[in-house]
């Protein structure tokens, strides 16, 4: 759905200790107290689990005993509910919300949000449209645009309204890299390349990005800059295959192109060693990696 089409433009939250969260599921089924820290976890974490929050949070509302907390579980159930359908909840939550802050840009965006579970996305634009006529910067408005946009197959459009939001807001790479999945999905690969580079600024060291990034330019034919960051990769991860094989395909594909190239000593000796690597990997599969091997003994040069 654009609800979780939308919590991936977000940044992920820190790494939780093993098994916190399984302990806070359990203890929150025979306690409020338990359920409450459940649901502030989950906010902290950003864990989207909706069905969860449903359950104790609308238990929690009902026992009227949240104080403070009141507004910021209404808000996360009304969420959950907007996700799952749950029509009742989502009213009840939002009718609460508006009584108390009726001028909010907050619950406006929840307005929207409504809409969007009503599949009422004209509705829904003009509400984040006139937030954004307000308040320019309101990221989560943006977000919103971006992610119903998704939701309801205009790809143009989301791309449009991704470029519009990173004129503003350029360093943020989460957004970047939903920008470079949606050129990659309409087939416009130069573009995407240019998205994941961009992410690459931000995150030197993230593998995922670097190894995407070779892998867009290898499709677009720049096999000399293709193989200098599967290298990367592969110096950050010696052992890593997919690094391993784009750095092998990249080689061929440069002594295809240039037969000179091929009988450089050094040219050799990187596509004998990035072999050598990809068999030692292999040898550790048994027999899942015969087929593996049996193709990398066709690969010279």
């Amino acid at each position: 759905s654009s609800l979780v089409q939308a919590e991936k433009l977000f940044p992920a939250p820190g790494v939780m200790e093993p098994g916190e969260y399984d302990a806070l599921v359990m203890k929150a089924r025979s306690s409020s107290t338990a359920a409450l820290e459940l649901l502030q976890f989950m906010r902290t974490h950003k864990i989207h689990q909706p069905e969860l929050v449903l359950q104790h949070g609308a238990k929690l509302v009902r026992s009227q005993r949240l104080g403070n907390e009141l507004w910021t579980v209404l808000e996360q159930v009304f969420m959950a509910a907007a996700e799952l359908g749950c029509d009742d909840w989502r009213d009840y939550c939002l009718n609460e919300l508006k009584k108390n802050f009726p001028s909010s840009l907050r619950v406006d965006r929840l307005k929207g949000i409504e809409k969007e579970s009503q599949a009422d996305w004209k509705e829904a634009e003009k509400i984040y449209q006139k937030i954004l006529s307000t308040k320019p910067e309101d990221t989560m408005a943006h977000k919103r645009l971006i992610a119903m946009h998704k939701q309801s197959g205009k790809v143009s459009e989301a791309i449009e309204a991704i470029n519009t939001y990173l004129q503003t807001f350029s360093t943020d790479s989460e957004v970047w890299h939903e920008l470079g999945e949606l050129y990659i999905e309409v087939g416009s690969l130069q573009r995407a390349a240019f998205c994941f580079e961009e992410m690459i600024v931000h995150n030197p060291r993230s593998m995922y990005t670097i190894l995407t990034y070779a892998e867009l330019l290898y499709s677009i034919g720049d096999f000399e800059a293709s193989r200098k960051y599967f290298s990367m990769a592969a110096y950050l991860d010696e052992m890593n295959l997919r690094a391993l094989w784009g750095l092998a395909t990249c080689n061929m594909a440069l002594a295809e192109k240039d037969k000179a190239r091929e009988k450089t000593k050094q040219f050799q000796e990187l596509q004998k060693l990035t072999l050598e690597r990809l068999k030692t990997a292999y040898k550790g599969f048994g027999a899942t990696g015969k087929p593996a091997a049996k193709l990398l003994a066709m690969m010279t040069l």
